[in-house]
C-alpha cells in the first residue's frame, strides 16, 4: 500500500450526513483509495437540511468527484441530482452519487450490501419470513434486494403507517406473490428481524420489546457503532443468533467504490480497516 500524498491532483469524495461523526466510512474508503494507488481522499461532512444545495455546489467547485449519504437525508438528496438509478427511483432513496458530465447520479447500494453482509454471515433469506423495523430509506432498499432473493413474508413495523404502507406498495408492485403485513396487532414467529433505524444507536434504546424479541429465530441491526446495540444485547441473552451493521456498511462500500472508480473493490483491506474501527471504539 503507498503512502498518501496530498497534491493538486488528490481527487475528493466524503460523505454527508447528521450525524455523521460515529462513520466509520472515511477511514475505510481513504485506505481502499489506498491499496489501489488512486490519488484520493474521503472526508465527512457534517450538514443541516438547509445545507443540501449549498453542501451540492460547494462539491461542484471543489470537483470532488462523489459521496455517500446517511441518514437523514437519502431520500432528501433526489431533488437535488440530475439522475437517479432505476432502483434509486423505485426505493426514493440514495446513499451513493457519483459526479458525472451532467450533474450527480443516485444509486442505492444498501440493499445489495445487507444481502451479502447477511449470507456471508449465514443468516439464510430465501424462503424466510421476516421482520423489518423501519420504513426509511436503508428499509426501503434492504426490503427490495429482499424480495429479489425470494422470501417468503415480510413484515413492516413503522412509527408512521403511512410510510410503511407505501414501502409495502413498492415491494407489492415488484413481486405480488410475496406474503405483506403492515403493523400487525398480532404476531407470528419470525426466521429474521432486522432492525433498520437508528433506534440503539445512543447504546440506550431498543426498537423493539422482548416479546417481539421472542417470536425472532434471528437478529440483524444495521447500526454498527455501538457494535452491540441494545437490541443485539437482549438477542445474546436469549440465545438468539445476531450481528450488527459492520457487514452491510462494508459490502455497500464495496459497492460504492466500484460505481465512482470502476475497479474492483479491496475488499479485505476494507474489511480489516473496519474492524479495527471497530475495536478502537
Amino acid at each position: 500500500m503507498t503512502r498518501l500524498t496530498v497534491n493538486g491532483s488528490t481527487k475528493l469524495y466524503g460523505i454527508i450526513g447528521n450525524p455523521v461523526k460515529h462513520s466509520f466510512s472515511p477511514a475505510m474508503q481513504t485506505q481502499a483509495f489506498q491499496a489501489m494507488d488512486i490519488n484520493a481522499v474521503y472526508l465527512p461532512f457534517f450538514i443541516q437540511e438547509s445545507e443540501l444545495p449549498g453542501i451540492l455546489n460547494a462539491f461542484q467547485i471543489t470537483r470532488l468527484q462523489g459521496f455517500n449519504v446517511t441518514v437523514p437525508f437519502k431520500e432528501k438528496i433526489i431533488p437535488y441530482l440530475s439522475e437517479i438509478s432505476r432502483e434509486a427511483e423505485l426505493l426514493q432513496s440514495v446513499n451513493t452519487v457519483i459526479r458525472t458530465a451532467t450533474g450527480w447520479k443516485g444509486y442505492s447500494t444498501d440493499g445489495i450490501g445487507f444481502v451479502k453482509a447477511a449470507t456471508n454471515a449465514g443468516f439464510q433469506i430465501s424462503d424466510k419470513n421476516i421482520l423489518l423495523i423501519g420504513a426509511g430509506g436503508s428499509a426501503k432498499a434492504i426490503a427490495l434486494s429482499l424480495v429479489k432473493h425470494h422470501i417468503s413474508s415480510l413484515t413492516i413495523i413503522n412509527r408512521t403507517l403511512s410510510k410503511a404502507e407505501s414501502l409495502a406498495g413498492i415491494i407489492a408492485s415488484e413481486n405480488s406473490d410475496i406474503e405483506i403485513t403492515v403493523n400487525p396487532s398480532v404476531h407470528k414467529k419470525y426466521d429474521l428481524l432486522i432492525n433498520s433505524t437508528s433506534v440503539g444507536m445512543d447504546g440506550k434504546k431498543c426498537p423493539v420489546d422482548d416479546v417481539m424479541i421472542n417470536y425472532c429465530r434471528a437478529v440483524i441491526d444495521i447500526i454498527y457503532n455501538p457494535s452491540q446495540t441494545p437490541l443485539l444485547q437482549k438477542a445474546v441473552q436469549k440465545g438468539i443468533p445476531c450481528d450488527n451493521g459492520i457487514g452491510m456498511l462494508l459490502y455497500q462500500g464495496t459497492e460504492s467504490f466500484e460505481i465512482w472508480t470502476g475497479k474492483k473493490a479491496p475488499v479485505n483491506v476494507m474489511k480489516d480497516c473496519l474492524e479495527k474501527s471497530l475495536n478502537s471504539v
